[in-house]
């Protein structure tokens, strides 16, 4: 009794869908690679489409990036406490990334000791490309994958003396309106509350924060530290009220820490928001412009910060000499209601 023979139907190539659609392969390639058939007419792009749905074509990624050398992935980096601000950079490079044809893999970094692991991980999926976020910035992350000639670009961080693009927004010049605006509103018993860890970012916003009150000849700036978060924020306000001689003024470096402070002035000592109490927050996060806060609040552009940082990978990938490009951005000042 012979055995009944299995037939195996083969699958479609790009070569067959190319043929039946009557274009070119590469055009195949960029209706597949590309968001939305980048550069390809609407009307080829539907042709190939109708060919592909005809002939059940699907594009084998792993052979097309086996092909190219490329394997279309840019690997974004980020730290371990996010918080809203860094979540929704997240969210917006992933859809950015993807707009240009490219898969966005992310890499968390736990913590400090585990940094030669994720390297090695970035290094191990051969990423086409890489974005550092401040949030996970070392000068070692950096300049390792850069030296295994992977295309890197830091994201709303600078660091001086690095060989790779640069994207950030001037976090000087953000405090400096902070507290400028403080200063013209009257306002000379001023508080400050930072994050724990003096990161590049948090150093140079302490940077602009106080040498703009200094050019004023207020020197004596009551200080607290928080995590970016409500809860910790809401206690180091606490902190920071309670005391004797309390401000009539706080700047937080993060939204999340301002909200916390709003809310312990208003329920735990009956403040008034803002005739006893003013507060600015940073980042200008979703929940700063909702009705219970209207946080007064430092803007950062980050869609444009995003597209510039796309646009550089983008051009890096495109080209056969790879430039150094460094953009700083300037942040701006939300006056709303805290202040």
């Amino acid at each position: 009794m012979s055995a009944k023979k299995l037939s195996v139907k083969k699958s479609a190539t790009s070569k067959d869908v190319a043929k039946l659609a009557g274009v070119s392969q590469s055009t195949v390639s960029r209706v597949f690679n590309t968001a939305g058939g980048y550069g390809v007419k609407d009307s080829l792009r539907e042709r190939v489409l109708a060919a592909a749905r005809e002939l059940e074509y699907r594009p084998n990624l792993v052979a097309s990036g086996m092909s190219s050398g490329k394997t279309n992935i840019v690997g974004l980096v980020v730290g371990e406490s996010l918080g809203p601000f860094y979540n929704s950079v997240v969210s917006r490079f992933t859809k950015k990334i993807q707009d240009i044809g490219k898969q966005c893999l992310i890499f968390k970094i736990p913590r400090q000791n585990e940094i030669d692991h994720i390297i090695e991980k970035v290094i191990q999926f051969q990423v086409d490309a890489v974005i550092i976020t401040a949030s996970a910035i070392t000068k070692v992350l950096t300049e390792t994958i850069v030296n295994d000639d992977i295309p890197v670009v830091l994201f709303n961080r600078f660091i001086p003396d690095i060989n790779t693009s640069i994207v950030y927004i001037d976090p000087i010049e953000g405090a400096r309106l902070a507290a400028e605006y403080f200063y013209s509103k009257g306002h000379r018993n001023i508080g400050y509350i930072q994050f724990f860890h003096e990161t590049g970012e948090e150093m140079e916003k302490k940077v602009g924060f106080y040498s703009k009150l200094r050019e004023h000849g207020i020197f004596q700036i009551q200080e607290e530290k928080s995590d970016y978060d409500y809860k910790e924020g809401y206690a180091a306000g606490l902190r920071m009220l309670s005391a004797a001689n309390p401000p009539t003024a706080i700047f937080c470096t993060s939204d999340l820490i301002a909200m916390g402070v709003v809310d312990a002035a208003r329920h735990e000592l009956g403040l008034r928001i803002p005739e006893d109490l003013a507060v600015i927050g940073y980042d200008d996060v979703e929940m700063a412009s909702w009705k219970a806060y209207d946080l007064t609040t430092i803007h950062q552009p980050v869609e444009e910060a995003i597209d510039e940082t796309v646009s550089i990978i983008e051009k890096t990938l495109n080209e056969d000499e790879k430039s150094v490009e460094i953009k700083m951005l300037k942040p701006t000042l939300r006056k709303r209601g805290t202040v």
